[in-house]
């Protein structure tokens, strides 16, 4: 049965009152993360295999707080961060996702779209994995560590890195999976998600199907 129409405009301004305060507590946890000193996380660098990856890099940037992977991965694993990863996974998939897909696309500025999406597609294809990232996103480094602990050969494209080219890729990115978030990880030509959602890599390694994706894809060395 339907609902009366004040009864739906209210139910709409509901949900959209709901992704306003999601997306309000994400920015505010990002902002404590970018604010805390370094030294507010700790632990002892783990020791990881040789990487098989290469990487796409035009114009590398320091991180001036002084933050390395390992923090980032600290305040991943730390409530904080789960707060920021469950809230970044639920707007990934309301509303406000095509306001992130627009804002994406704005940021580009004008490029030749053909272009760019040719070379986007000859990163996935040319590759038996990719993973398109921001350098200093805890969970790209997440996903990129998973995949270094496996032994896989993939190529690692850090927007970030790339000034306008980056932002560019990315809003093809957006228009080809409708993901603004990074990573955004092909096996074999095939979008797998992120690190944790879409269906993201490690849930599909919690369901054994990792691995032989990769293998499949020629993507373990």
């Amino acid at each position: 049965m339907a609902l009366p129409a004040s009864e739906g405009r209210q139910a709409r301004y509901s949900r959209g009152h709901r992704q306003s305060r999601l997306l309000l507590l994400t920015v505010a946890a990002w902002l404590f993360y970018l604010a805390r000193p370094a030294s507010f996380v700790g632990g002892t660098p783990a020791q990881h295999p040789v990487s098989q990856r290469s990487a796409v890099v035009l114009s590398a940037e320091a991180d001036k707080g002084g933050r390395t992977d390992e923090d980032r991965l600290e305040f991943m694993n730390s409530p904080v961060g789960q707060v920021v990863g469950a809230v970044a996974s639920a707007l990934s998939t309301g509303p406000l996702n095509e306001g992130k897909i627009w804002l994406a696309k704005t940021m580009a500025g004008d490029y030749d779209e053909a272009a760019v999406s040719a070379k986007l597609e000859s990163y996935i294809s040319e590759n038996p994995a990719v993973v398109f990232s921001f350098s200093t996103c805890p969970f790209c480094i997440k996903a990129k560590r998973e995949l270094d602990d496996l032994g896989v050969k993939y190529l690692a494209v850090e927007l970030d890195q790339m000034g306008d080219e980056g932002k560019q890729i990315r809003a093809e990115l957006a228009k080809k999976t409708q993901r603004t978030s990074m990573p955004n990880i092909f096996i074999g030509g095939e979008g797998v998600g992120g690190c944790n959602d879409g269906p993201g890599i490690m849930t599909l390694k919690s369901k054994g199907e990792l691995v032989p994706m990769l293998e499949s894809a020629g993507a373990m060395r």
